[in-house]
Formats: structure tokens, sequence, C-alpha cells
């Protein structure tokens, strides 16, 4: 009898695991549509989450006048959305009036995207688990434009867009962008053709920049007359001061007073690398007080930090051609050449312009001598023409006494008890002897030691305000600040905080600072405007160049900006080369334009730093030349027009007038 066994056989098992296998699959393709739509379904919650959160912001921020704003993710999750992890990458974008605000949104978490703009809701279908190609990480690049939907058509801006003379807003938008193709900035707008409303690209999106022969950009504001520069980008309106209603607007009446740009009586200061310098620029630029690029900036670095250029050490690598030349000295002259020196020990650092290194000797004949300086440079023994440094014209000074003031300040010597002699000399730039010149007994190679700033990124920081900034913001305290028009509200509500950009970038990134191979350092404008006519109204050096009222300004009613340098105590700047030449002025009094609305027959300076002269130690300022309208530079110590300007926020409103000399626009506020 055959017994049966219960179970499966081996092929009986294998053929159930098949089936459950197949039914799993199934199952899984059944579910996992509906797993990815939930998981879509809940990202795109978030982004609904994201955008009213941006809305949020925009709806607290309008305070400020926004019609249109960028929020990254990232800002959005430390204030408005209480998230702890960095899953969620992308910007906001909210734009219109707070009552029916549009959107535009970039979100990702690395597995879903959603980039979508309008009015409507995030949905599911609006997910997509590939990345676009219009996906944006952030708002670095955020770039509004005037929109059609965002113009008041009662606000000035609008009053201006439309006197183009088109029928509606579209067409004069169109009638602009057509102008603007055509324009040439290797030429002046002199003539009606060349003449009219363009339109650029500032930091805060379009802007809208009169050029050429314009007479309908005159505003009567606070008192003043002013002509309209441009609408910038937020729609807020640049003005420059042009006089006083009963004056001819014209020469000195134009300027709100004259004023050399730096102060150096006042700022006697050291911000200057002295890498590669000759004596006579470092004579000229240290001893006689100006520095470097210390008064193109509106503020600067007064501070004297103890330094050493260069500071590398002699030997085959860096030879003696690498260091300064020293060339200022008469061979007429004795001088104390002083053995010890240390700096951290015999430099005094203050404030401002106070501070000085003493070289210290105990017995003269001993710790220093007194000679003549070719004698010493030729003694046998006080040089080396084989040490490590040395080349075929340049000798290694070896003699212990290296260390010299030369004739630049007053030795105080002491007569001790036992007939020795004390000897001690202050100055602020100690030199150290390192090197002869070969038949050239009144040249030497050094290294400069004493109290200098050490890179263009120190003596650029903003420290001190210069002698024009001082004015400026007190004329406008005076004048605007101050007073009140007839509806009894205070000028300064009607204005705005925008950048006035002092660009201090250099025109080349791999420029030295300060010098170049022909001893000059150049700044962008020049780059922009002299060399490739090619004007630009973004600020390069936001953090240190985009001057912008102070975050916590307890002197302005004005809501600061977000961004810039946070430097400035009220709201005012002066005009920028690059907005001269974009209202069709040219670089070089070679080509002039006597015709176009900035030009006054006075010279009046502008924000713009163009050069640092190496060869005499002077810094230089662009201002539009009294003669023939062109922008073009000069010292900072010339006496000069300024020209206050101010931006009206973009609440402003159109009252009355056509924007004429005889008939100015005039404003109110909402």
């Amino acid at each position: 009898m055959v017994t049966k066994k219960s179970g499966f056989t081996l092929v009986e098992l294998l053929a159930v695991i098949v089936v459950l296998a197949i039914l799993a699959l199934l199952a899984i393709a059944a579910t996992m549509p509906m797993m990815n739509r939930a998981k879509k379904n809940a990202f795109a919650v978030e982004a609904s989450a994201y955008i009213k959160a941006a809305k949020q912001a925009y709806t607290v921020g309008n305070m400020d006048d926004l019609t249109s704003a960028c929020y990254d993710i990232s800002y959005l999750n430390e204030t408005y959305v209480m998230k702890d992890d960095n899953d969620y990458t992308g910007m906001v974008i909210v734009s219109g009036p707070v009552d029916n605000v549009n959107f535009a949104i970039s979100l990702s978490n690395g597995s879903y995207y959603v980039v979508k703009s309008g009015s409507g809701k995030i949905t599911v279908d609006d997910v997509t688990k590939t990345k676009p190609g219009n996906f944006s990480s952030s708002c670095d690049n955020y770039n509004p434009v005037l929109s059609l939907d965002e113009i008041n058509t009662n606000s000035l801006a609008y009053k201006l867009i439309m006197a183009n003379g088109k029928s509606t807003l579209e067409a004069n938008m169109a009638d602009i962008d057509s102008r603007t193709a055509s324009v040439n900035f290797s030429e002046v707008a002199d003539t009606a053709a060349k003449s009219g409303m363009f339109k650029a690209q500032d930091d805060d999106g379009a802007t809208y920049y009169y050029r050429g022969i314009i007479n309908n950009n005159w505003v009567n504001f606070a008192g003043f007359y002013w002509r309209i520069i441009r609408i910038n980008g937020d729609g807020s309106i640049r003005m420059i001061y042009s006089g006083l209603p009963s004056s001819n607007h014209t020469g000195g009446n134009a300027a709100a007073f004259n004023l050399a740009y730096a102060d150096t009586t006042k700022y006697n200061v050291s911000t200057l690398d002295v890498t590669g310098l000759t004596n006579t620029q470092v004579v000229t630029q240290y001893y006689n007080g100006v520095f470097a690029n210390t008064y193109v900036g509106y503020m600067f670095n007064p501070s004297k930090i103890i330094s050493s250029s260069p500071t590398y050490a002699l030997d085959n690598t860096h030879k003696l051609n690498t260091f300064a030349n020293f060339t200022n000295i008469n061979n007429a002259n004795e001088y104390y050449l002083f053995k010890n020196f240390n700096p951290t020990t015999d430099c005094f650092v203050g404030d401002g312009d106070q501070g000085t290194c003493t070289l210290k000797c105990k017995k003269l004949g001993d710790d220093c001598i007194l000679t003549n300086w070719n004698t010493q440079a030729t003694t046998e023994g006080n040089y080396s023409t084989s040490a490590a440094g040395a080349t075929t014209s340049n000798y290694v000074y070896t003699s212990p006494y290296k260390y010299s003031c030369w004739g630049y300040g007053t030795a105080v010597t002491k007569s001790n008890s036992d007939n020795s002699t004390s000897v001690y000399f202050s100055c602020p730039l100690v030199t150290e002897i390192v090197g002869t010149v070969k038949d050239k007994p009144t040249q030497l190679k050094v290294r400069y030691i004493g109290l200098f700033s050490p890179n263009k990124n120190e003596s650029n920081r903003n420290v001190t305000d210069n002698k024009v900034k001082i004015y400026v913001e007190k004329w406008y305290r005076d004048n605007i600040y101050n007073k009140k028009d007839a509806s009894d509200k205070y000028y300064e509500e009607y204005i705005a905080d925008e950048i006035f950009c002092n660009d201090r970038t250099p025109a080349l990134a791999n420029q030295a600072f300060p010098l170049t191979a022909g001893g000059h350092y150049y700044y962008s404008p020049y780059y922009r405007l002299q060399a490739n006519k090619n004007p630009s109204l973004k600020c390069p050096d936001k953090t240190n160049d985009a001057f912008t009222l102070k975050k916590s300004s307890t002197n302005s009613i004005v809501s600061p900006r977000s961004d810039g340098n946070g430097m400035l105590n009220y709201p005012v700047g002066l005009i920028t080369g690059d907005e001269v030449v974009l209202a069709g002025a040219l670089f070089g009094t070679n080509s002039p334009n006597t015709s176009y609305y900035l030009y006054t027959g006075a010279n009046y300076w502008t924000m713009s730093p163009h050069i640092f002269d190496q060869s005499n130690g002077i810094s230089r300022v662009q201002f539009v030349h009294s003669t023939t309208g062109s922008i073009t530079y000069n010292n900072t110590n010339a006496s000069y027009g300024i020209r206050p300007v101010i931006n009206l926020s973009p609440s402003v409103l159109f009252d009355a007038g056509n924007g004429t000399e005889t008939n100015p626009y005039t404003i109110k506020l909402q």
C-alpha cells in the first residue's frame, strides 16, 4: 500500500511563489502611481505654503512701497515657515497689489520640482521629477521688470512714460524698446533723433532713463528745481538738483554749493600699499598726505596699522630688483642711519591720522651713525655683489646701519652725562635698506615698514565720511529732512532709499594694488566710460560700494533697503559718471556736447572714481566739464559744483505740470 504525504512538491511551491510574486508586482504597479501622486500632492501643498509665506512677507514689506519682491526659500524657512531642515531650495517672487498678488515659484526637495507663475493654486499636475530648464535655485539672478499691470496710472512714473507721445502705455513701452535698440554710446546725444527716454537695467530691474536734448523732465520739489535722471527699476524716480525756482538753472545756479571732493588738511592719513614704489612716489604720497585711493571714496578708511612691504625675504627667488627703488637722496646731506628697529614696540598706532614710528639710538656712533649716503653705499664691506638676491646692477646692503627716516622729520638729540649723544627720529614710514644700486649713488633698494594699509580692501573699508558726503548730507538734513510742504508733510515722506554707487572696483580683475605697469590704478568707471564706452547702472560691489541708508538710522524716516552697505545717514548722494554718459555725454573733452540736459556750463562732481596716479600721488574723480559738457576727471582737491541727487518714492503721484522748465511737474502723496 502506498501512503501519500500531505504538502506541496517543489514544483508546486515554485508555482505558488511565482503566482504570489506576480500578484505582488501587480499590487505594487497598481499602488505606485497612487504613492507617487500622494508624494507629489504633499509637495504641491508645501509649495502652496511657501507661496502663502511669501505673500505674507510681501504684505508686511509693502510699507516700503514694494511693487515686487523675491524671497529665498531659506529666508522663508527662517521667518515665515516653521522648518528645521534645508531639504527645500528655490525662491518665490511675488508682485502686484497686495490684494491681488501674483507669484512665480521655483521649488525643489531634491526629488520633485515645481516651476509655476500666475495667481492660481499649485496642483499635483504642476509637480515633476525632472528639473525644468527655467528652475531658479535662489534670488541671486532676480531681475524684476516694471510690469504694465504694476504701474499706478496716477503715479508720476506713469505720467513720464506716457509723455513719450503714444496713446497707450503699451505703445510707449514698445517705442522706448525700439529707440533703445539703436542707442550708441560711442557718440554724443546732441540731436533730437538721439534723444528721448531709453531703457536699461539697474540693480532692481528695468530702468527708464532720459538721454539727449530733453525739456520735459523738470520737477519742482521742496522749494527747488530738479531734473529727472531716470525711473529706477523699482519704480522710484531719481532726480538731480538744478537750482532755485527763481534762478536760470545754468552755471553755478544749478549747483547747491561748490566743494573740493577731499579735505586733505583734515584727512592727512595713509591707506597705501607701497609695494614697488619709488622714493619720489612714497614721499609725495605719504609725507604730503595724499594717499592711494583714499579720496576717491565717498567714505574711506583712515586707520593706520603696522605693515611692511614687501613682506617676503630677500633671496634668489625674490631678488633686489623686486624691492622698492628709493631715489630721493641728496648727496650733499648727511642722514641718520639706525642699527635697531622693532615696529611692534617702536610704532604707536592711534586713531585717524595719529600714530608714528620712532627710531631710537642710545649712543651716536654705536647704535646709529650720521653719514653721507654715497660714502656709506660705496664703502667696501657695506655691500655684497654675490649674496643671495644680488643682481648684476643691485648689490646686497650688508651694513648693520639699515633703518632710516632720511630727512622727513626732525631728529631729536640728547647729550648724555658720559658725553655721548642719543638720537630719536620719528616718522610714519621707516625704510629698511636692503640693497645699493650700481653706479647710482643716490638710489637704493628698500623695504618699507610703518603705518599704512596693506591692500585695497583695507583702504576701501568704509570708516570715515569724505568731505563731499558730510556736506551733501548736511544739505539734505537742512532742506529736505527738516522741512514740510503745504500739506504739513515732511518732504522726506516723498523719498525712497536707493543705491548710490561709488564703484571702486578695479578696472581689471588682475590689476595690482595700487600699481600697474604704467604707474596708475584704474577704477571700473574709467574702463567702462573711457576705454569701452559701455556705461552700466549696476553696482558691482554691493557690500562695499552700494551706498544705502543705515539699517538703524535715527536720522531718517525713510525705510532702508535690505541690500547695500547701509552707510548713509540720509538717502542722498551724487550722480555717477555712468548716468552722465547715459544722459548723452562722452568721456574726454575732445567730444563736446552742450545740448544734452545735464550740461549747465559749470563744473560739477560725480560719485565715480577714475584713477589713482602713482607718479604724483593724486587721486582723481570724474566730473562734468564746464565748457564741453563731457565727462572727465580731475584731482580731488579741485573745488567744483555739488548737485545732490535724491529718489522719489514709487508712491509719489503726479499733481500738475508738463515737465517743462516753465511748467515743471509737481507731485503729491497718496
